[in-house]
């Protein structure tokens, strides 16, 4: 009997692994190496790979705002060995920014598994004459035209902050967008930017070596790493409230029974001690759960951004 039962658990095995990629799972990623999209592939990608018949890899394929990265997915084998790290600006924002994708993330694509957020902060030069977010406003009003605000890319969470300030309150102030967080930095340290809304894990160590300011996170709690930051909404603004995420989806073809078994492997990583409390030292909230909440949350990120970039009127520069 025992023998039986042992023949059995090694046939799930089998089937299970069966429903696995022969070939290393290869993570493409919409941005450069270096940002906290990158960082948080690669600590998940290392810890999920045990759990994988071939490992996995991270291919970074940056440009168009991550719409290269984007089709290149779309077009892969649906067989489960090539995947895509959804974040905010690419699997929310671009569906409305760029109508015209040559791919359609509702239809194309499926949920795989939600990965974590990490919280977002307005930033400020060290000598940009304004200290409260209601300053910082009143300086745009004053100056108008005259004050601008840095984003790492046409549809990031960075860049739909401000534009829904600027819809809110009439601001007129001048968006500057750079590849990528890093550069976006280097320019507001050097004060060749004013505004600069990033997420705590890349702004982090220039904060806390006073390289950069900070003046609200746009959360509904504070960030732990900046316990003396207000919310927008204890700053007088309420209802800004913009977290960036990290998901991995699949083309939609791929089998139930794939994405099932990716599910459980990369489940095993988010759910490992040692990523839980690298992610959490980094400032990124670990998620998870089922290929369904993962869909269903990439849907509803579409369906609001679509709202808030109407609304605005924001186009792709």
């Amino acid at each position: 009997m025992l023998r039986l039962a042992a023949l059995l658990f090694c046939g799930l095995i089998s089937v299970a692994q069966a429903q696995l990629p022969d070939r290393p799972v290869r993570i493409v990623l919409p941005s450069p190496p270096g940002g906290t999209a990158d960082i948080v592939a690669r600590l998940l990608a290392e810890t999920a790979a045990p759990h994988l018949a071939k490992g996995v890899v991270v291919d970074n394929k940056p440009g168009a705002n991550g719409n290269i990265a984007l089709a290149e997915a779309a077009r892969a084998a649906p067989d489960g060995s090539t995947l895509f790290l959804c974040a905010f600006g690419p699997c929310g924002a671009n569906p409305s920014l760029y109508p015209q994708q040559g791919f359609d993330l509702r239809k194309d694509f499926a949920g795989l598994i939600l990965v974590g957020t990490v919280q977002n902060v307005m930033t400020v030069r060290p000598g940009l004459p304004a200290a409260t977010l209601q300053e910082v406003l009143a300086l745009v009003k004053a100056r108008p035209g005259a004050v601008s605000f840095a984003s790492s890319g046409v549809g990031a969470s960075n860049h739909l902050g401000p534009e829904m300030l600027r819809g809110r309150f009439g601001l007129d102030w001048v968006h500057v967008p750079y590849r990528g967080s890093g550069p976006a930095t280097t320019d507001l340290i050097a004060g060749n930017v004013d505004v600069f809304f990033d997420n705590v894990p890349s702004i982090l160590p220039h904060l806390r070596s006073g390289a950069v300011r900070p003046i609200a996170v746009l959360s509904a709690q504070r960030a732990p790493e900046l316990p003396e930051v207000p919310t927008f909404a204890e700053a007088g603004v309420p209802g800004v409230v913009i977290e960036s995420w990290f998901g991995l989806i699949a083309p939609a073809q791929v089998p139930a029974g794939t994405l099932a078994s990716l599910n459980a492997a990369f489940g095993k990583a988010l759910a490992n001690p040692a990523l839980r409390r690298r992610f959490t030292e980094l400032g990124v909230a670990p998620l998870g759960g089922s290929t369904q909440q993962a869909t269903d949350h990439m849907h509803a990120e579409i369906a609001r951004w679509a709202e808030v970039i109407r609304q605005n009127g924001i186009r792709a520069e």
